[in-house]
């Protein structure tokens, strides 16, 4: 016997209830669609009524794009990318956008996993992650499909980029732990190179050097906690105790680092050995670490993010912009000046 099914309320039976056109009910539905906001109250709440739900999806095969923008992000498992990616989707939910996450963990994936994503008729990308295949790219620059990078180098040709200046950064931390009374530095990086990590580090090398004071570089290999905390405990012990200031490429590194210090090597911070990271995660500020360090502003970074892509989908055909965001240093308890 076959079952009764309900059938799925449409446009038409929502602009019945609520006494407008259905053109009015497409217009509630679409991201900075022209409609007062009574009758947008009336679609609102004749559609909570029937229970309608928009098709993006067959939407997008109609309009110009789907109104799902695509977030391609790797290292979700690290505090600092965790919280840019929940920042980043919540504006967009805000400005009436759906968030599509892409979890691209290998670079080999990316290519295959974005193709897919733009058989979605996407309003815009936005990475986070490595950067994507140049023929990827140069698909969305053919379709005229809005980009963001986050923290990526500026190589593509197609795509607004969003930035903390590596330069900057760097030198900036080299400064701070030479203010700080530190005269024989290290920096410790991972093995695997990327453009921002790698870049601050460098930058912070070359800005020390060239004031005097040569930097003892140690390796990780890689960004992670446990990736840094092995690098320091298998760290020559000479070394670590030429070092009084050392700068860690982030923060998670920079937890790794302590723990090794204090724990597996016992050297004192910041008696012996001050420390310096750099993101100002949530953990940074944790009592146990109390992490001096250099911070992004995470929501600051994302709302520029999310206004350059508006901007491209208002139509402006600008050359491609370059946005660096702020950088604030943060003394605690890992460097000496904050005692």
């Amino acid at each position: 016997m076959a079952r009764d099914v309900e059938r799925k309320p449409t446009s038409f039976d929502v602009a019945k209830l609520a006494g407008v056109s259905r053109s009015a009910v497409s217009r509630a539905f679409t991201p900075g669609g022209r409609i007062s906001p009574q009758t947008k109250e009336k679609v609102t709440r004749a559609a909570s009524e029937l229970g309608y739900r928009v098709n993006s999806l067959a939407r997008g095969l109609q309009q110009d794009h789907s109104g799902i923008v695509g977030l391609v992000a790797s290292r979700l498992d690290t505090p600092l990318r965790s919280s840019q990616v929940a920042r980043l989707s919540e504006l967009l939910i805000r400005e009436g956008f759906k968030p599509m996450l892409i979890t691209a963990e290998r670079p080999d994936h990316v290519g295959t996993l974005i193709e897919s994503l733009l058989g979605y008729n996407v309003a815009g990308m936005i990475f986070t992650s490595d950067t994507p295949p140049p023929d990827l790219i140069k698909d969305c620059a053919r379709f005229g499909l809005p980009v963001v990078l986050i923290n990526r180098p500026g190589n593509s040709g197609w795509g607004d980029r969003v930035v903390a200046d590596n330069l900057t950064g760097g030198s900036m931390a080299a400064q701070l732990l030479i203010d700080c009374g530190a005269t024989r530095l290290g920096c410790l990086m991972p093995r695997r190179e990327t453009f921002s990590v790698s870049g601050r580090a460098q930058a912070f090398v070359d800005y020390a050097t060239e004031r005097g004071h040569p930097v003892e570089v140690l390796l990780a290999d890689d960004q992670g906690y446990a990736d840094a905390r092995a690098g320091i405990a298998k760290a020559d012990a000479d070394v670590l105790h030429r070092i009084d200031g050392l700068f860690c490429s982030t923060d998670l590194m920079a937890l790794g680092a302590l723990d090794a210090l204090r724990i597996d090597r016992g050297i004192k911070v910041p008696e012996q050995m001050q420390v310096l990271g750099f993101d100002n995660i949530e953990q940074a500020g944790w009592g146990s670490y109390d992490l001096s360090t250099i911070s992004q502003d995470i929501d600051a970074q994302a709302a520029t993010v999310v206004r350059l892509l508006i901007e491209r989908m208002a139509g402006d055909a600008s050359s491609n912009k370059l946005e660096q965001e702020p950088l604030t240093a943060i003394l605690r308890g890992t460097t000496r000046h904050a005692r």
